[in-house]
C-alpha cells in the first residue's frame, strides 16, 4: 500500500494548493459597488439557448420585463434550440410590451458537430448589439437589480468579463427529495470556488446561467472556436480565453446579481447533469488541469480509503485524517466565502453534505470523462468524447 499512500499525498498537497489559491482570492475579493446612473450603464444583449422551455421561459421573461436597467439599453435574444414544444411562440407573443425579444430557430443537424448549447449561443450572439453579452439559462430567474449589478463592473474599461453567484431553489410545487437542501447547498460551493478561483486569477469554474462578457472581447478571442465540440464550458472556457488574451475577468458576489433556477429531480439526473458540467475538464490549460484533476483524485482517495480501512488494507488513523482534512478545509473555505458572499453558513448541513461529496463528485466527474451521459434528451460522451480529445490534441 506504499503506492497508495504515496499518491494520496501527493494528490492532498495539489488539493491544498487549489484551496489556497481559492482562499486567498476570496480575501482579495472586492465588494462590488452597483452604478446607479443610468447614463453610466452599458448597453447589453442577453442571450438565451432555450430547448423545450415552455413550462419554465415564462418565468425568465418576467424576471427580464422587470428588471431596474434602461428599456433601451437591453435586448433579448432567445435561441430556439431545436424544441419540439411551444418555446419560440411563448417568447415571440411578449413582443410589444416595450421589450425588444428576437427569435432564432436552430435546426436539427445545423451545428455540424459543433456543442449544441455553444452553436446556439453564438448564432444568438452574432446578431447582439449590445456593449455586452449577457448569457442566462431559460429555466432561470432573477431580482430586478440583477442585470444592473451584474454589469457595473464594466465601469472598468480593463473588465473583460464578469461572471456571478448561481443557486439552486425548489418551488412549493415541485418535488422535494430528502437532498434538496444538501443539493442546495453543494452548487452553492462551486460559486464560492469560483469567486476564490477568479479572484486570484485563475478561472476555473464559472456559471453560463449568470455570465457576461464585452462583445469586443468575445470577438477578438474568435468567441467559442477553441472549444467548439467540446460539449460543455462555455461559461469557463470564454473567461478562460479571455484571460489567456490579456482581459480582466471580475466575480460579483452581491446577492442583488444572483440568479436561480430549479434543480434536478432525482439522483440520476443529478449525475448526468454533473457528467455534462465534468467532462470539460480534460480540456482545461495545463496548470488548472493538474490542479482540477488533482482534486478529483484527491476525492478518489477519500472515498477509497474508508472501504479499504474497513478491509483492513490502510489504518483506520490514515482514512480518519483524509475524511477530516477534506471536511476541515472546505468547511472553512465556504464559510469564508459565504460570509463574503453575506449568506449564513450551515455548518451541520454542509458536514452532512460532505460525506457524500467525494465519492458523488468523482463518479459523476469519471461518467463525464468515460462515459455516455444525457442532457436535454441528448446523448453525449463515450466515444464521441474520446475523439474530441483526440482530435483536440492534434490541433494543439
Amino acid at each position: 500500500m506504499i503506492a497508495f499512500y504515496t499518491l494520496t499525498w501527493v494528490a492532498w498537497l495539489i488539493y491544498f494548493a487549489f484551496m489556497l489559491i481559492v482562499y486567498v482570492g476570496l480575501r482579495r475579493l472586492p465588494r462590488t459597488e452597483i452604478v446607479r446612473d443610468d447614463d453610466l450603464l452599458p448597453t447589453a444583449t442577453i442571450v438565451v439557448a432555450a430547448r423545450d422551455e415552455e413550462t419554465r421561459i415564462g418565468q425568465l421573461l418576467d424576471s427580464l420585463e422587470a428588471q431596474d436597467y434602461p428599456r433601451e439599453k437591453f435586448e433579448v435574444i432567445v435561441v430556439d434550440d431545436r424544441s419540439a414544444d411551444m418555446t419560440g411562440d411563448l417568447v415571440r407573443k411578449r413582443n410589444g410590451n416595450g421589450m425588444r425579444y428576437r427569435v432564432i430557430r436552430i435546426r436539427d443537424g445545423e451545428n455540424q458537430g459543433r456543442a449544441p448549447k455553444k452553436f446556439a449561443l453564438s448564432r444568438g450572439i452574432a446578431l447582439a448589439t449590445g456593449e455586452v453579452i449577457v448569457t442566462t439559462d431559460a429555466d432561470c430567474w432573477m431580482g430586478p437589480l440583477w442585470l444592473r449589478t451584474l454589469l457595473s463592473p464594466f465601469l472598468d474599461d480593463a473588465v473583460q468579463g464578469v461572471s456571478g453567484v448561481s443557486r439552486f431553489i425548489r418551488s412549493s410545487d415541485q418535488p422535494k427529495p430528502w437532498w434538496s437542501e444538501l443539493e442546495s447547498l453543494e452548487h452553492l460551493s462551486y460559486s464560492v470556488m469560483a469567486a476564490g478561483s477568479i479572484a486570484a486569477g485563475h478561472v476555473t469554474n464559472a456559471h453560463g446561467s449568470n455570465l457576461a462578457a464585452r462583445r469586443s472581447a468575445y470577438e477578438r478571442i474568435g468567441g467559442y472556436e477553441s472549444n467548439a465540440t467540446v460539449t460543455s464550458g462555455d461559461d469557463v472556457f470564454l473567461l478562460q480565453d479571455i484571460v489567456k488574451n490579456g482581459g480582466d475577468v471580475r466575480f460579483v458576489e452581491r446577492q442583488e446579481a444572483y440568479v436561480f433556477s430549479h434543480p434536478v429531480d432525482t439522483a440520476r439526473e443529478w449525475v448526468n447533469q454533473r457528467a455534462r458540467w465534468s467532462s470539460k475538464g480534460f480540456y482545461y490549460p495545463p496548470f488548472l488541469m493538474f490542479l482540477v484533476v488533482g482534486t478529483f483524485f484527491y476525492y478518489l482517495m477519500v472515498a477509497l480509503s474508508l472501504p479499504l480501512a474497513l478491509f483492513g488494507r490502510v489504518a483506520p488513523g490514515m482514512a480518519a485524517l483524509l475524511v477530516m482534512s477534506k471536511l476541515s478545509t472546505e468547511s472553512f473555505i465556504m464559510k469564508f466565502g459565504m460570509e463574503r458572499f453575506q449568506e449564513r453558513f450551515p455548518m451541520g448541513k454542509f458536514f452532512l453534505t460532505q460525506l457524500i461529496h467525494a465519492p458523488a463528485i468523482f463518479f459523476a466527474g469519471f461518467k463525464g470523462q468515460f462515459f455516455k451521459f444525457t442532457w436535454k434528451n441528448q446523448s453525449f460522451g463515450g466515444k464521441t468524447t474520446r475523439e474530441t480529445r483526440q482530435a483536440s490534441g492534434k490541433a494543439a
